[in-house]
């Protein structure tokens, strides 16, 4: 049995056991959805894979949860398809990637509405952006390796399939205060297990 086996196997078993006693207090969930940078303008068809995250919440009272989220982003780089000048030639600059890894801490409301719960949050994180390599010649126009601050905030929704599972959709706006100023908005659909 592979590690990623026994480690789901794991998971399960402990939230299994460990569920009366923390009386629905936490949850955790992962997700994976679609990137739009949005900087710029917003189309529909710009949404590209890929956002993955998970995260943990902790209810803080009857309607309010602390979120804690970790996860990584794969989206163009910030000149990627724009014209530029290289060694005295136009040229127009290959689709380069950059991941951007975040953590971030926020607030989230909820709106009960039987087995159907939505809600709005926000809240801040740090980001590190991670440019792919790129050809000598155009280093210095592609995304600056850096770790920076940002916010993001957006709206979710929660429909309960079992007592404690629930299918998760969240639309989060990213704003990352990177040098070249990230507006990224993700669509994700995940799971949630509450203990």
């Amino acid at each position: 049995m592979s590690i990623r086996k026994r480690l789901g196997i794991a998971v399960v078993l402990a939230g299994t056991l460990a569920a009366p006693a923390l009386a629905e207090d936490w949850t955790v969930g992962a997700s994976i959805g679609l990137v739009n940078d949005v900087e710029r303008s917003f189309r529909l068809d710009e949404f590209h894979p890929r956002d993955g995250n998970g995260w943990v919440d902790f209810r803080l009272e009857d309607r309010v949860l602390l979120r804690g989220t970790a996860g990584s982003m794969k989206v163009n780089g910030d000149n990627a398809g724009r014209s530029a000048v290289v060694g005295g030639a136009a040229v127009v600059l290959p689709d380069l990637r950059t991941r951007i890894d975040y953590v971030t801490v926020g607030v989230s409301y909820q709106f009960w509405e039987g087995d159907y719960t939505s809600g709005i949050f926000g809240g801040i994180g740090g980001y590190k952006v991670n440019p792919d390599p790129s050809p000598r010649e155009i280093t210095n126009l592609r995304d600056r390796n850096e770790t920076v601050f940002g916010w993001h905030f957006g709206v979710d929704g929660d429909l309960r399939i079992l007592s404690r599972l629930s299918l998760v959709g969240r639309l989060t706006f990213h704003y990352v205060r990177s040098e070249s100023v990230r507006s990224l908005l993700a669509a994700n659909v995940g799971a949630a297990f509450r203990f």
